[in-house]
């Protein structure tokens, strides 16, 4: 049988670009919670270049939203209600995060960036776990074999050494500093859940790339083999990645290791 993901954010670059390493692999199902399921097909046929049948025939697209508890758990089983799978998605991949728009406020001149949502991944960090925990409690046996969760944070927010390079500190310090303090919070809610006597996740993996480029179409990338990769303690300072190297370093890395990789529990940066 095959393994099964979850993808929350799959229309954005680094979530896009890991689902198609996922779809084009052919050993894994997956399932999509999207607002705009014609978006993600357009994505994945015109921009990635997969075939309708490979999507159609591998992936469940359901529409919702990521801050509804309902959607979040009708994503969580749809293959079990579906299809008569036996287990949740072996792995959860979200790459959430909010539109950003133009900050004017006199009183923080310098922090121009914000989000339309300026608390979406935290709300839905939150989300995901109290879905978790429903099912759990509804379904107690699905709990045998809890699902790893992957998500994409950023740099400029780590709890040890600096990871931004000396000459973008200010633009993520201060001028990024509302979008930041979501992902920062979003991390909080994961890691702090993981010290639980009973997390709802199997491992945690945070991902931490420096100032992303490109749409996440897969032909964009440089290839993963260029990256430099660090962990919290040690940190791969850069300064632009492509999406679709980190999507893809993802697939690879944490989610065909979904079993024991060496990534668990960890916070880890990427760059060019």
């Amino acid at each position: 049988m095959s393994q099964t993901l979850l993808f929350l954010g799959a229309t954005g670059g680094v979530a896009n670009a890991c689902l198609t390493s996922a779809l084009k692999s052919n050993q894994y199902k997956a399932i999509a919670l999207v607002r705009t399921p014609e978006k993600l097909r357009k994505q994945l046929v015109d921009q990635q270049g997969l075939e309708e049948n490979m999507v159609s025939s591998n992936l469940t697209i359901i529409q919702g939203n990521a801050l509804d508890l309902s959607n979040v758990k009708r994503a969580l089983l749809a293959n079990i209600i579906e299809h008569g799978d036996i287990a949740l998605p072996s792995m959860i991949i979200s790459g959430l995060g909010g539109a950003p728009a133009l900050n004017l406020d006199i009183r923080h001149p310098l922090q121009i960036g914000k989000l339309d949502n300026p608390t979406i991944c935290e709300d839905a960090a939150k989300t995901l776990i109290t879905a978790l925990k429903e099912v759990y409690s509804e379904r107690p046996s699905l709990s045998s074999r809890k699902p790893g969760v992957c998500f994409v944070s950023t740099t400029g927010i780590s709890r040890g050494p600096e990871d931004v390079p000396f000459g973008m500190q200010f633009l993520y310090h201060q001028m990024l500093a509302l979008p930041h303090a979501d992902k920062k919070k979003m991390e909080t809610t994961f890691r702090d859940h993981m010290l639980q006597s009973e997390p709802v996740f199997a491992s945690v993996t945070g991902i931490r790339p420096t100032l992303l480029r490109g749409t996440g179409a897969l032909n964009e990338g440089a290839g993963i083999e260029k990256l430099r990769v660090g962990v919290e303690s040690r940190p791969a300072a850069g300064f632009t990645v492509q999406r679709a190297d980190v999507g893809a370093w993802m697939f690879e890395n944490v989610v065909k290791e979904s079993e024991g990789g060496k990534w668990r529990g960890e916070m880890v940066s990427l760059t060019a």
